[in-house]
């Protein structure tokens, strides 16, 4: 490393950080990921191949002739194995999955954070003895390094409370999803049944939906207690405004006034809802593929069509752009795009801007999830790159997109699409033209170059497999998302994948990866009016239908969703454009 004065002061320090603190976080990083993990691994490799068994086996006892010499004793003995299946299967696979994802996160969490403690705490003081002879400012430096490790450690524990209520708001929504599918077991018998049961198990489902949401809310509002407290001790403006995030305490008002319409509106309507989309993708499964029987039934099985969860499997190719401590990063933060003291969350007056106007991003020393103290930022800024460890700048927090991964898995299913993920990757990049992205709906040239960055190909790509890239902003700085698709007839295709930047606050801007997704799978704004539609844009021509939109947040789902028109429109897309048929169901 080269030097300069106080060489030894800053030598001293980021030794121990590069071969001591860094290696044990890595590490520390590398088992956390392995519990996020779980849950992927589990829904993939156990409980979707059960599903889709119990799926095909509920189709053909739908489809079988009654027995009426023994009042459909076929069908009640189909109907009974199938429940078993799927209850047996559910109780495994979900309390095994989330007891050992629970346990791995709390123990990795607690474990990482003392240890990271008392190794930096070493690191403090060392550091501080040695260049109170040498660097006395440097000294000073030490100890406002150690005080926001303090700090740290108190994030991280904040952090763990609001990830463990994030958990339990997921185990909520999937005990009400067993719940619907338990409901729509009874379509087996018809569709008065299908319709009184549903109605019956949608009940639970809408109450339980509605716990989850109320969990949300709490989430919400302890984070934004954590922004404040950890903005204030930090002397972070950005993070001080994020604070405004305890207003969400108030969601209880709506909370409270949608309680009935969840119950009785929501939950008997989804089942209703997830009926017609039950029709929508066989119709249009049917009419493409009406020729090829066996494929036909194949694509059946494969999108669990008469079972649940309904959906076509599709990969999201979760990517972050990274910039690496480089001299393009320090040009970047001194020509002001990026401000690195604001994206650590180190002593920040958040360039003088409004928070929701910075990103929400990390600067992370690269392999871990540590947070780069003030002092290294200071040592590379004025000593260059050389000066210190490698570190690592995101657009995004690795729990945030996954957060939003999260929500698109969800929503996804809305229009029959199930959304699948396996970790967290990057793009590393290194010129001006990605930060900002200088792509927007007229032109995505530089959009497609990172994609190509991405190792998506000109040619015979894979439809299947969504790249959902989280970026820093775009030249034009309106916007928010955007999409490069696939859409022969207008001469748009390959490479295609989706791009999209991360705000301050969350309940409004966290609909917009998914958002970008539709319209990657053929979805567009037009007919869309209301702030509750996915597919929602403000300032369209039709205007906007605020009625509609009081309704869905005081009264009904309190959320975003997509709609049966939108399903309509995907499921088209899928079926009538050749290379995505053959990419999603080959």
């Amino acid at each position: 490393m080269a030097t300069s004065g106080g060489g030894a002061c800053r030598e001293v320090s980021s030794w121990i950080t590069e071969n001591v603190l860094v290696p044990v976080e890595r590490f520390i990083t590398q088992a956390r990921e392995a519990c996020e993990d779980v849950n992927t691994w589990v829904e993939e490799e156990v409980r979707q191949p059960v599903e889709e068994w119990v799926s095909r086996t509920e189709r053909r006892c739908r489809e079988q002739d009654c027995n009426w010499w023994c009042a459909c004793c076929n069908k009640w003995f189909c109907w009974l194995v199938t429940i078993v299946v799927r209850v047996v299967t559910w109780i495994v696979t979900t309390v095994g999955k989330w007891v050992t994802h629970l346990v791995c996160k709390i123990v990795t969490v607690v474990i990482g954070v003392i240890v990271e403690l008392v190794l930096k705490v070493i690191t403090r003081l060392v550091t501080f003895f040695v260049c109170l002879f040498t660097d006395p400012l440097r000294a000073l430096s030490a100890l406002w390094d150690l005080v926001n490790d303090i700090v740290d450690a108190v994030d991280d524990v904040l952090d763990l409370v609001v990830s463990i209520l994030d958990d339990i708001g997921e185990i909520l929504r999937e005990v009400g999803d067993l719940f619907g599918s338990l409901g729509r077991t009874f379509c087996i018998f018809g569709d008065a049944m299908c319709a009184l049961f549903g109605a019956i198990f949608g009940f639970f489902e809408g109450l339980l939906d509605w716990a989850a949401d109320v969990v949300d809310w709490v989430r919400d509002t302890v984070d934004g207690i954590r922004d404040l407290i950890i903005g204030i001790l930090s002397l972070d403006w950005c993070r001080i405004q994020k604070g405004l995030g305890i207003l969400n305490v108030f969601r209880v008002i709506t909370s409270v006034t949608r309680l009935l319409g969840m119950v009785f509106y929501v939950g008997p309507r989804e089942l209703i809802d997830k009926r017609g989309l039950e029709r929508i993708i066989g119709g249009a499964l049917s009419q493409a593929l009406s020729d090829d029987p066996q494929r036909l039934e194949r694509s059946r099985t494969r999108v669990r069509l008469g079972g649940a969860p309904l959906g076509a499997p599709m990969d999201l190719d979760a990517r972050r752009i990274a910039v690496r401590s480089s001299e393009f990063l320090r040009e970047l933060h001194k020509s002001g795009n990026l401000d690195l003291y604001a994206l650590a969350g180190r002593f920040s007056d958040c360039q003088g801007k409004a928070a929701w106007e910075q990103f929400e991003g990390e600067v992370v020393y690269t392999g871990t999830r540590t947070t780069v103290t003030k002092t290294d930022l200071d040592y590379f800024l004025d000593d260059g790159p050389d000066a210190v460890p490698s570190f690592t700048v995101y657009p995004i927090t690795r729990d945030d997109f996954r957060t939003r991964l999260d929500l698109a898995k969800r929503k996804g299913l809305q229009i029959g699409v199930n959304f699948n993920w396996s970790g967290l990757g990057e793009i590393v990049v290194g010129e001006d033209r990605f930060v900002p992205l200088d792509s927007d709906e007229s032109d995505d040239t530089v959009q497609k170059d990172l994609l190509r960055l991405a190792g998506r190909p000109d040619v015979e790509e894979n439809l299947s497999d969504v790249p959902v890239i989280a970026v820093f902003g775009y030249e034009k700085t309106s916007l928010h998302g955007l999409t490069s698709w696939f859409r022969p007839a207008l001469d748009d295709t390959s490479p295609t994948g989706t791009t999209f930047r991360d705000r301050f606050p969350e309940t409004v801007f966290q609909y917009v990866a998914i958002h970008e997704v539709g319209h990657y799978l053929g979805l567009d704004h037009t007919g869309h009016t209301s702030p509750g539609q996915i597919m929602w844009k403000p300032n369209l021509p039709a205007g906007t239908d605020w009625a509609d939109a009081v309704l869905n947040y005081l009264v009904t789902t309190g959320e975003a969703n997509f709609t049966l028109g939108d399903a309509a429109d995907v499921w088209d897309w899928i079926t009538t454009t050749p290379e995505a048929l053959d990419s999603i169901l080959p």
